[in-house]
């Protein structure tokens, strides 16, 4: 054997530049290519060297699986060698890597004469078998000789069921074989209120959640494919879904974090944790604690104040810790309440897991990684696929973010990556996320592969058996439109927007770009009807709905306006075939938002439970069905006009729609309402009732006049015009709050337009620039000019708007001569390079 592979690595060597990419993903460490020819079909029994009747039944149950029916089946050896044997089996090249191949490592040495797999376990074995069917699925001919490992020994995928989808136990069998052939060896999920324990099985919705008894045959599925499944339960902040029950109110710090010191909490976490520590079969359980916003605002706060953030945070981690070690598991935490206090480092229990998250591209991610790594602190790597607010996930920030954060933190001896997968929005599948698994799962195992050619390609091959890269290419040329101003950062505010006005209201909408969405959309679409997919063939329908609906919504900005036109022409001349024109505009588009519901809710229930899938569909739905009314008034008109009898006007029947090209702010941070000072003046403060002048952040609270307000994000859904009345839910009117920070590269004096209710103050920078006079009509109508100070860096800019008694609206824009991106509040004037962060 030796003699033989001496000769095809001589060949191997002169023909490297020949050779084509070993079709495998992950990308194995060490790989060889001979030119003997050779089948890679296996025959569904193996030969076994050292290896007992129970190992052999579960690999061969594996053999049997993936056995492919062709000519000449091969008959595998595996061998479960010990270290002083590799020589025996595998040669100078077997040697050669011996002391690489760990517990999970394997050699592959596969010619004319040979068809070994040689591992020092069973999981090696396993690892093994993956390559050897990516081989056979790919038709591979070719001798090889691989030996491979992993760079890090924890590879986990963590995927947020709590705040979208929540997956069916079938389709998470399918995640678990899936990523067990990618050899990801950790499945974990965010959990908030989405489990149903024995000890309190009253919050979890009844159509949405994975019962204990789940959970533990789930955990026994895992096992058969080598991986294990990590128990996670939000236990601090992020608490509201079940705090929102009457029940559990009471054991809230605030209505978004639950107190750490309540008696009735604490019991409620032991019960709920103890049960999930011993469903989950993993030895690790995390208990997030991430984003704790409230911290030191709560009911506590008075005693918070008087040991110190820091130490009450740590105090229930330690609590946390002490429930979580009596089940027999290791504590993992999210590290961001750690960073910024890093005194906790060095008071908690050494041999706590930090959960390090950043999905970004950055040029350093030693902020994220040295605080824990010069401690000499246990902690992993959190890049992310993120879907938050987006159409689609970022797939080309996903991609560099994992490649970069993984070679840090290899680099400072990080224990593992646990790639997040966050679903936090609307209408997000599994199958959008492959393409984010696939590379995660390429550098969470070899972390020194970043060829980004040979990963399309492999990944191409692997997944769907393409021989072309045609849903790469699709994938990629969507990733477009995220640059963009209208579909910026795949921002899926373009989806949610309302298309048509309430009845009596007016619509602004924004159709500048949409030529150039469509025309990306289309390139995409054309790539991916190329894709002739031999597995996974959900992938490209997914990807095939987000570009169908951004298609659809490009599609009805220009088309809405243009009904609109028509009926006003109806209305003006009289005439039929305006009107009837008008109506064909408006059920055409219906039909298209019912066909793409149909097809979307299809594969939701594919992967996922019924739970949250009204929410995704909302904006179909609303959409649809404000087509449908406005026909209904049309076909009502149509009598009117037969009768000669005057017509209502575009308002009456939600036709008054405007298009243009302006940017206007539709993202906002929101405060309030708050009620009015004696005489009706607003309050005085800028940001915080406390006088504080720090800016604000998303879920801030202020405290004014014995009651807590809570900074909020708020995306318009009625373009360029932001109705207050709609996010206050009809509150009683008084002052509302909109907040928004503005960047600029230098500084400028920005011509800037706003229809603001009489009374209302303009801030910038905490300088007041003017406060309104009477309005009388429509915002767009009546916008005032003024000029904006802008500073180079980041502006802030504040609207006190006072509550009308018809109409709490506003809107505001910049010249339209600039160029306005944004991402969420935060807007970027005339940006020299495009800025895109995670939300």
């Amino acid at each position: 054997m030796k003699r033989i592979w001496l000769i095809l690595s001589f060949v191997c060597t002169l023909a490297t530049s020949q050779a084509r990419e070993l079709p495998v993903l992950p990308k194995p460490v060490q790989a060889e290519q001979g030119t003997a020819a050779m089948s890679f079909n296996l025959r569904k029994n193996a030969q076994y060297k050292n290896a007992d009747a129970d190992i052999q039944q579960r690999l061969n149950w594996h053999l049997q699986r993936i056995a492919a029916a062709g000519s000449k089946p091969r008959q595998l050896r595996m061998i479960l060698a010990q270290p002083g044997e590799i020589e025996k089996y595998a040669g100078d090249f077997g040697n050669r890597w011996k002391d690489s191949l760990g517990k999970e490592g394997y050699l592959l040495i596969a010619d004319q004469n040979n068809f070994d797999l040689i591992a020092y376990t069973e999981t090696g074995l396993f690892y093994g078998l993956q390559t050897i069917r990516q081989l056979q699925d790919a038709g591979w001919r070719n001798a090889v000789r691989i030996a491979d490992w992993p760079s890090f020994k924890h590879r986990q995928v963590y995927d947020d069921i709590s705040r979208g989808p929540v997956s069916t136990v079938a389709y998470v069998k399918q995640q678990i074989e899936r990523l067990a052939s990618l050899k990801i060896n950790y499945l974990s999920f965010y959990i908030e209120h989405v489990v149903q324990p024995k000890s309190h099985p009253d919050f979890a919705p009844a159509n949405g959640k994975f019962t204990i008894e789940q959970i533990r045959e789930l955990s026994r599925y895992a096992a058969k494919f080598h991986m294990q499944l990590v128990g996670s339960f939000q236990s601090f902040g992020h608490f509201e879904k079940i705090l929102s029950l009457p029940q559990y109110q009471s054991m809230g710090e605030t209505s978004t974090m639950i107190s750490p010191i309540d008696p009735k909490a604490k019991t409620f976490l032991r019960d709920v944790i103890g049960e999930l520590c011993d469903a989950f079969n993993a030895p690790y359980f995390n208990v997030n604690c991430d984003e704790t916003f409230d911290l030191g605002k709560g009911r506590s706060k008075k005693y918070t104040d008087s040991v110190g953030v820091a130490r009450f945070y740590s105090d229930h981690i330690k609590f946390l810790y002490d429930v979580v070690r009596s089940h027999g598991k290791q504590l993992m935490m999210w590290g961001d309440i750690a960073l910024e206090h890093e005194e906790m480092l060095d008071v908690l229990p050494r041999d706590i897991i930090y959960l390090t998250w950043e999905y970004g591209v950055q040029p350093s991610f030693d902020k994220w990684i040295q605080p824990f790594a010069k401690r000499g602190l246990r902690f992993m790597a959190c890049p992310g696929i993120l879907n938050s607010y987006r159409m689609f996930p970022d797939m080309r920030m996903a991609y560099k973010n994992i490649e970069t954060f993984a070679a840090a933190a290899k680099r400072a001896g990080a224990e593992g990556i646990v790639t997040t997968v966050w679903d936090e929005g609307d209408a997000y599948l599994f199958s959008g996320d492959w393409y984010g698994v696939y590379k995660a799962a390429e550098n969470s195992w070899n972390v020194s592969s970043v060829n980004k050619n040979s990963f399309n390609e492999r990944y191409a091959v692997n997944t769907y058996g393409e021989t072309g890269v045609h849903y790469v290419r699709a994938l990629d040329t969507l990733m477009e439109v995220r640059n963009v101003p209208l579909t910026y950062n795949l921002n899926n505010n373009v989806w949610r927007a309302a298309i048509a006005p309430a009845k009596g209201r007016s619509l602004i909408l924004n159709d500048a770009g949409t030529d150039e969405v469509i025309r990306i959309a289309t390139h995409a679409k054309a790539e991916l009807m190329q894709v002739k997919p031999r597995r996974y063939a959900d992938d490209i329908n997914t990807l095939s709905i987000a570009i169908d609906a951004y298609l659809l919504m490009m599609d009805a900005k220009r088309k809405m306006p243009a009904a609109a036109a028509l009926y006003t022409n109806a209305v003006s001349n009289k005439s039929k075939a305006s009107l009837t024109a008008a109506m064909g505009v408006l059920e055409k588009l219906k039909n298209r938002y019912d066909a793409l519901q149909k097809q979307f809710s299809n594969a939701w229930l594919r992967e996922n439970q019924p739970y949250s899938l009204d929410v995704a569909m909302k904006p179909m739905t609303d959409n649809s069905n404000a087509l449908a009314r406005i026909m209904a008034e049309l076909a009502s008109q149509a009598k009117d006009l037969t009768a000669n009898k005057d017509m209502a006007a575009a308002a009456v029947v939600g036709l008054d729609i405007k298009a243009n090209t302006h940017t206007y702010f539709q993202y906002w941070l929101m405060s309030g309402p708050f009620a009015t000072e004696a005489g009706g003046k607003a309050p005085l403060f800028l940001y915080g009732g406390d006088g504080a002048e720090k800016m604000p952040k998303p879920g801030d609270l202020i405290n004014y006049k014995n009651k807590t307000y809570r900074w909020q994000k708020y995306a318009s859904q009625s373009g360029g015009i932001t109705n207050i009345d709609d996010f206050y839910n009809n509150a009683p009117p008084g002052v509302a709050y909109a907040f928004c920070t503005i960047t600029a590269e230098k500084p400028l004096q920005a011509a800037a337009f706003a229809a603001l209710p009489a009374g209302s103050e303009v801030f910038c920078n905490g300088k007041n620039l003017f406060i309104t006079g009477k309005r009388e009509q429509q915002p767009v109508a009546e916008e005032a000019s003024f000029t904006l100070p802008l500073n180079a860096g980041i502006n802030q800019v504040l609207f006190k708007i006072p509550g009308e008694p018809m109409r709490w609206s506003f809107s505001f824009r910049l010249d339209p001569l600039l160029t306005v991106t944004n991402q969420k509040h935060k807007y970027f004037v005339n940006p020299e390079k495009q800025n895109h962060e995670p939300e």
